[in-house]
């Protein structure tokens, strides 16, 4: 069997790459991990280590050009393009996401003629206010004047399959800003609107947070038991203050009972639980965040807009798409990583806890072949690994503080896996990336 007729988790090669060539930004974007603590230092990719991928773009279905930098301060992006074009397979396509302040129309034209597919703007507000508030140093005229010189440079460079399109982060500030946005990429012919939760990487950052901590089955589950409980008249959000006695509370002791049948029938399930977090749900807003994305879903299609939700809730079946989709990341100094969550060390507050991440490396193409750290024991062993899912949900895990993830040098989790995977928010698809 040839590798393409393999799964790409399961071929000699990769299949996507995700190249940061630059870790520079010319802004200040309090969402990004670049602003989270000591700081990441500002790095370019070099033209030779660029070129010790190239063995590994024969077999490439997609290559993105970003990472946590700003792409177009990179001065040879559009001599990586056309390096890259070379030698990709016909139908492969070369993107990058950008923050549009440096897309002038001449840089427009020139990414297009080098062989650019696909640009994704970001974003995160058509409110000019809250733009800027979001983006220190950018603004919505930015990303207006972007798109106006990508469609011209389609048009003048004869690019009629290029695609752009535009990326958003929603938070509790940016929901009312989401309808707007799709309007806004409809409006000036974009291609699709990518929308991903925040991943609070300072505590200040946490309210921010627009999705529901609890795992969709549980949640389901526990939203259809308070239906019952409240037809009974049963609050079970006063569960923590019955059980723990705090202040009286009205058939205190029904909400305990009811309460705990529920936390028992969701155990025999088999379904992991945060019992605050469960208790705390708040029904009226999910159902309008569930309204929400019916309603931006009609406009999308009315608009011809492909647009990317992300879950309301971290789903209870994971699935890595960077790893089932064969990707592999490689950072400005060369180093190779398996996903985005362990690209760089950083800081962060997921489901309201400190989460320590240390990123993870199998190698630097600057030492050793692109192609020999893909096919190494580390990193099929990783591979192999993520595939199995059985790593725990820790940010539906009950205890609290927790020795096994919150510190760095991760050495297991409860279950005894050597990933860090229990915590991460792409595999349960509230966080997505142009991929």
């Amino acid at each position: 069997m040839n590798g393409s007729a393999l799964p790409p988790i399961d071929r000699p090669y990769p299949s996507k790459l995700f190249v940061e060539v630059t870790t520079a930004c010319n802004l200040r974007c309090a969402m990004c991990v670049k602003q989270s603590g000591p700081g990441i230092p500002d790095e370019h990719m070099t033209l030779a280590t660029f070129q010790r991928l190239l063995p590994a773009f024969a077999t490439l279905e997609t290559l993105l050009l970003n990472g946590i930098g700003e792409p177009l301060l990179h001065p040879l992006l559009e001599d990586f393009v056309r390096l890259a074009k070379r030698r990709l397979p016909e139908n492969a396509f070369v993107g990058f996401q950008t923050n549009g302040t440096l897309l002038t129309p001449e840089r427009a034209r020139s990414l297009l003629a080098a062989g650019t597919n696909i640009i994704c703007l970001s974003v995160d507000a058509a409110d000019p206010a809250l733009f800027r508030s979001m983006r220190e140093g950018g603004g919505a005229e930015d990303v207006n004047r972007a798109a106006a010189a990508l469609n011209e440079a389609r048009k003048s460079v004869g690019s009629p399959d290029f695609r752009w399109g535009a990326e958003l982060v929603l938070t509790s500030d940016t929901l009312g800003e989401l309808p707007r946005v799709v309007e806004w990429v409809g409006e000036r012919a974009g291609s699709f609107l990518l929308v991903t939760h925040l991943l609070p990487y300072r505590e200040e950052s946490v309210p921010g947070v627009a999705y529901n901590p609890n795992v969709d089955e549980t949640l389901s589950f526990y939203r259809e038991r308070s239906r019952e409980a409240k037809r009974q008249g049963i609050d079970l959000s006063r569960y923590i203050e019955a059980k723990w006695r705090f202040r009286p509370v009205e058939r205190g002791e029904e909400t305990v009972a009811f309460m705990e049948n529920v936390i028992a029938e969701i155990s025999a399930r088999g379904l992991p639980q945060h019992v605050p977090n469960l208790v705390a749900h708040d029904e009226e807003r999910y159902r309008l965040l569930e309204e929400l994305f019916r309603r931006c879903g009609e406009s999308a299609s009315r608009l011809g807009v492909e647009l990317r939700l992300p879950s309301l809730s971290p789903r209870n079946k994971r699935r890595c798409d960077f790893i089932e989709e064969g990707s592999a990341f490689v950072a400005a100094s060369g180093t190779v990583h398996p996903c985005y969550f362990l690209w760089h060390s950083f800081t962060c507050h997921a489901d309201g806890r400190v989460r320590p991440v240390d990123a993870l490396s199998f190698g630097s193409v600057n030492e050793t072949r692109i192609l020999d750290i893909w096919n190494g024991p580390e990193f099929s062993a990783y591979r192999s690994e993520i595939g199995r899912y059985d790593f725990p949900h820790c940010g539906n895990c009950s205890l609290a503080p927790c020795d096994y993830i919150e510190r760095h040098d991760f050495e297991q989790d409860c279950l005894g896996n050597s990933l860090t995977c229990g915590s991460c928010p792409w595999s349960v698809g509230v966080l997505q990336c142009l991929r």
